[in-house]
């Protein structure tokens, strides 16, 4: 492979070397390389601490652009490939405050942005005049009425006075209301508890009720985003749209609905339609990217099987394509049984002559795949594949597909060690066999610094959960984090101590095993 005319991050040239002098960055450590060229790397190479991305929360009505996202928001670093050098000599040893020394060069940066629902807010509801009820029914009605207007329901038991209600006063629509109301905030109630079953039930249960209440709708569509169920998402985005056609929010939950399944034309116009009624910058950023990728895409033969849509550049890779595609669904079945977890949605991958990878996918060039949170994709430059698919490539698609499981199993929750370290395992990488005595030392002395420091500190800490409590135990914690949205309670509830604590406990062993 030829050499890079210049670093991908701040366009100094480059004459061979694996680390940008001006601004650090390690490039040809995650490419493959010629014999050669590895030959003329036996220099040390400087530790490399990556500069954080700056933050990027995405508020509703604000979606970061995407082309941003898919230089800083994949999930986790590009797999190394299994034929990069390892520094010839120890960093310089990193200070260990809080946090385990060999994370704190990456593990640092920001987490991916993520796309946010809107909040589930609730019109004032005036008391109306029960005249007629009776005065049971008038003093439960204004009890309601009240709590709900102070949002302050007290769950299931209001939940029950309000049915109580509606079964007496069916035909009365200040009832449906009051009821639909107090099943949405209810929903709320659970939603931040991530009880999403329960609110789900109950927001289906309010638009049964007052089929003409658009806030029940939206709110239906917030938590089936959140609960990764784009089906729902979709199906609540048009009830809302049903009823109020210019409603800037459900046109732009409906077009990232549409775009987690799949399709992008439908999305597009759906953004479009959005930022047409509501300019906003964040959403014709998303919609500009997506067109974008879709003229990319434009004319790639499309495979699809159960669980995948494979896209790639027709003849040109139509051997390749269907290579892949096999072991896709055999990595499928096994990350299925090993993680005890299957993602809800079909995962599209595309497939890129390796030019066309690096514009559409904004990833520096050294990047040997990626997944993306936003939009649930795996991209992957192939050119120069024929139908024989490399070990390399291989172990990336397994690798990128386990990111996919890990995001959709917890939810997002997964911190970047967990999910850099288990991707690296799942793809039958082990510490043992990539680095020395020498090498182990500097690790557990917490002298490996740098991109390659980060990910065997993350695969050693995988192999330590999974000695400590088995694939049972890590697919336990994995489960929890997405219950939860915490990686400390899900690591207290399985481990019996914070995140924090537990990697304390990992250094140490690696200390007392291999350390100086």
């Amino acid at each position: 492979m030829e050499h890079l005319a210049g670093c991908p991050r701040c366009g100094q040239a480059l004459s061979g070397e694996s680390a940008c002098p001006r601004c650090g960055v390690v490039f040809a450590k995650l490419r493959p390389r010629e014999p050669a060229e590895a030959a003329r790397e036996t220099a040390s190479a400087p530790a490399f601490a990556p500069e954080a991305p700056p933050r990027a929360a995405i508020p509703w009505g604000l979606v970061v652009g995407f082309g941003a996202l898919l230089l800083a928001g994949v999930v986790g670093l590009p797999r190394l490939r299994s034929g990069a050098p390892l520094p010839d000599a120890p960093a310089a040893p990193l200070e260990e405050p809080g946090e385990p020394a060999g994370f704190a060069s990456v593990a640092n940066e920001e987490r991916p942005p993520r796309f946010e629902p809107p909040p589930m807010a609730f019109e004032a509801i005036a008391v109306p005049d029960a005249r007629g009820a009776a005065d049971a029914d008038e003093q439960a009605f204004t009890g309601l009425a009240r709590r709900v207007h102070a949002r302050a329901i007290k769950g299931a038991s209001d939940v029950q006075a309000a049915e109580d209600l509606l079964s007496r006063h069916a035909g009365e629509q200040p009832v449906r209301s009051l009821a639909a109301a107090v099943l949405t905030l209810a929903a709320d109630q659970e939603r931040g508890r991530r009880r999403f079953v329960q609110a789900t039930a109950y927001l289906d249960r309010a638009t049964v009720v007052d089929a003409g209440n658009v806030q029940a709708w939206v709110s239906l569509m917030t938590v089936s985003i959140e609960a990764s169920d784009w089906t729902r998402a979709e199906a609540a985005a048009r009830g809302a749209l049903g009823l109020e056609p210019r409603l800037a929010e459900a046109w732009q939950g409906l077009g990232f609905a549409l775009m987690r399944q799949d399709r992008n034309q439908e999305a597009a116009e759906a953004l479009r339609t959005s930022a047409e009624i509501r300019p906003d910058s964040g959403t014709q950023a998303l919609l500009e990217n997506l067109r974008t990728g879709m003229a990319y895409e434009r004319g790639m033969t499309q495979q699809q099987l159960a669980h995948f849509n494979v896209r790639y550049d027709g003849a040109a890779h139509e051997a390749v394509g269907r290579e892949i595609l096999r072991a896709l669904e055999r990595h499928y079945a096994t990350l299925a049984g090993s993680l005890d977890h299957q993602p809800q949605t079909t995962i599209p991958v595309i497939l890129f002559s390796r030019e066309s990878y690096h514009v559409a996918s904004g990833v520096p060039a050294w990047a040997g795949g990626s997944y993306h949170p936003l939009d649930g994709r795996i991209r992957i430059p192939i050119g120069g594949l024929d139908a024989g698919l490399t070990a390399d490539m291989d172990g990336t698609l397994i690798h990128e597909l386990t990111h996919a499981f890990l995001h959709d199993r917890t939810r997002g929750t997964v911190p970047r060690e967990i999910n850099e370290g288990l991707a690296q395992y799942m793809a039958g990488d082990r510490v043992a066999s990539k680095l020395d005595a020498e090498q182990m030392r500097w690790l557990a002395d917490g002298r490996f610094g740098g991109v390659y420091g980060f990910y065997m500190g993350a695969l050693s800490l995988v192999e330590y959960l999974v000695a400590h409590r088995g694939m049972g135990g890590m697919n336990d914690l994995l489960r929890t984090m997405g219950e939860t949205g915490s990686v400390d309670e899900a690591f207290k509830q399985v481990h019996g101590q914070t995140y924090p604590a537990t990697q304390r406990a990992w250094r140490q062993r690696l200390r007392q095993q291999h350390g100086s």
